[in-house]
């Protein structure tokens, strides 16, 4: 182990008059310039035989404070500890899933808006209601519904609409469905509803009643959740980076105490009572 001892002895008080506590510490002419120097010499390079209080400050890395600063900043714990690639590799993945997320998150957004606006232009209540009549497979009679608003009054569009709106296949724009997450989610992806895109063709007798604004339609819902679902697993990614990088912080902070990284203060306070006024001093020493 390389080390190296700095020690600095600052002298705060080398002699009190003795008017004030009636002592003295002088030199008569007696007094040879060797003693004086063997003084100052003692008094520079602390060699001196006197009482000592000391306090020692040990400069390391605290593993608590790295793993805080890690689980709020991914890298900042590693960078408190001195492990600055370790730090530049979980900031660098903190950015990226932040930007991904955010990219998905606009892009499903958008389409979105898209496939809702395709479906307000392609999809109507009304040609529902009259070709649903005509085909058993689509129509108000079935397992799932939408809603629909009337005179400011909301009604589940099933088989028992006659009994709350008897002339509901005569009011035209009067009448409109409710567009909730379900209305947008339903006309796609269930047949009952089928009957109501503009292409619909109602000589259809297959099993899964297609069309291709249906299906149009389908493959961008498809699109838009598959965006928002990569934008969630980023988020996921950003939670785990901080959780990982909170405690790979803790193991930098206790590898920074290794013999090359350690170093440590002490400031003791010095008395030398070897003269008649006891000389004294402060100590402070570093150790790197």
């Amino acid at each position: 182990m390389k080390s190296r001892l700095l020690t600095i002895s600052l002298v705060i008080a080398i002699a009190i008059p003795m008017l004030t506590f009636g002592q003295g510490f002088s030199f008569d002419n007696s007094s040879s310039l060797s003693q004086r120097g063997a003084l100052l010499a003692n008094l520079k390079f602390g060699q001196i035989e006197a009482e000592q209080d000391s306090i020692t400050f040990n400069y390391e890395k605290s593993p608590g404070r790295a793993f805080l600063l890690s689980a709020i900043i991914p890298g900042a714990g590693e960078a408190y500890a001195g492990a600055y690639w370790r730090a530049l590799i979980f900031t660098g993945v903190e950015v990226t899933s932040w930007v991904m997320r955010n990219q998905y998150n606009k892009k499903g957004e958008r389409i979105e808006r898209q496939y809702k606006r395709y479906a307000d232009e392609h999809w109507d209540l009304n040609r529902w209601f009259r070709n649903g009549l005509t085909n058993e497979s689509c129509g108000l009679e079935g397992s799932h519904h939408i809603w629909v608003s009337y005179n400011g009054q909301e009604y589940v569009a099933n088989d028992t609409l006659v009994e709350y709106i008897p002339d509901y296949l005569d009011l035209g724009s009067a009448i409109q469905p409710v567009k909730t997450y379900e209305f947008y989610e339903n006309v796609g992806k269930y047949d009952q509803f089928a009957c109501g895109w503009d292409d619909f063709d109602s000589t259809l007798t297959d099993t899964v009643l297609m069309s291709p604004f249906r299906d149009k339609y389908l493959t961008d819902r498809y699109e838009c959740n598959q965006a928002l679902k990569m934008a969630t697993n980023f988020v996921t990614a950003i939670m785990f980076n901080h959780l990982i990088s909170a405690f790979d912080a803790i193991i930098a902070a206790k590898n920074y105490s290794s013999e090359e990284k350690k170093y440590s203060w002490n400031l003791g306070l010095i008395t030398d009572y070897r003269y008649r006024n006891p000389l004294r001093g402060v100590r402070l020493s570093v150790a790197f």
